[in-house]
């Protein structure tokens, strides 16, 4: 995107029971650009061992200010997917000069003072709370085929199923604490990925995410995964080289 400041590194930040790995064939891809990126585990995702029972939404941000300064000084590119969108503008308020560029990869995102919960549909709801009540920790678990028709719809069954197995259930603590920093109030430049055929959050929904942060969503062929299911079409939508 023309005037867009333009760095050498990505650092990215998974959804809702991911984990560092689902970036990987992205990373792998963006090495043939020249381009460094680094993912993480937040806490309690992926290899993560932090019990997730008491986790929130402040959590999140810390790991990822933790990860931006252990990079070093160089700025990066932050890229967060899905409920990640409600974490960057935390890290970008704590660590400004460590962020280039912002990209909302079908994120959700919050204004200050807003809730996660509250921007899922009303009708999927009730079931994240009891989801929440019937579990030993307060998290979530979708299974396969809700997790397959919502996450990763355009992977055909068997490595859908390999991606399920390595999810990781998703506590509901950051969805219900409201957001210190908003994505209405970040300074540095950003930029908002959907997908054409995200079954998580819409094309409708996600453009009305990023108005938040006033931006209009580039549209890009894909599923809510597509870092799965069209690495190297991602990797280049990053680079704007799509």
């Amino acid at each position: 995107m023309a005037g867009m400041p333009e760095a050498r590194e990505m650092l990215f930040i998974h959804g809702g029971s991911h984990g560092a790995w689902c970036w990987q064939p992205v990373i792998a891809a963006l090495e043939r650009y020249g381009v460094r990126g680094h993912a993480i585990d937040l806490p309690g995702a992926g290899e993560d061992p932090t019990p997730r029972a008491g986790l929130g939404l402040a959590d999140y941000v810390a790991a990822t200010v933790a990860a931006l300064d252990r990079l070093g000084p160089r700025p990066v590119t932050l890229v967060g997917h899905s409920i990640a969108g409600m974490v960057l503008p935390g890290a970008v308020a704590a660590r400004p000069e460590r962020v280039a560029t912002v990209v909302f990869l079908a994120a959700l995102t919050l204004r200050r003072g807003e809730r996660g919960i509250d921007q899922v549909p009303a009708a999927r709801r009730p079931a994240y709370f009891a989801m929440a009540a019937a579990s030993p920790d307060n998290t979530l678990s979708l299974p396969f085929d809700e997790a397959w028709r919502r996450f990763f719809n355009h992977l055909p069954e068997t490595t859908a199923r390999a991606a399920y197995a390595r999810l990781t259930p998703q506590p509901l603590g950051p969805y219900l604490d409201r957001a210190g920093q908003g994505a209405d109030g970040m300074t540095c430049a950003a930029r908002y990925l959907a997908m054409d055929d995200d079954h998580t959050f819409p094309p409708d929904t996600a453009a009305a995410f990023a108005a938040k942060a006033g931006l209009v969503p580039t549209l890009i062929p894909g599923d809510h995964c597509v870092m799965l299911s069209d690495p190297g079409g991602l990797a280049a939508a990053l680079l704007d080289h799509a």
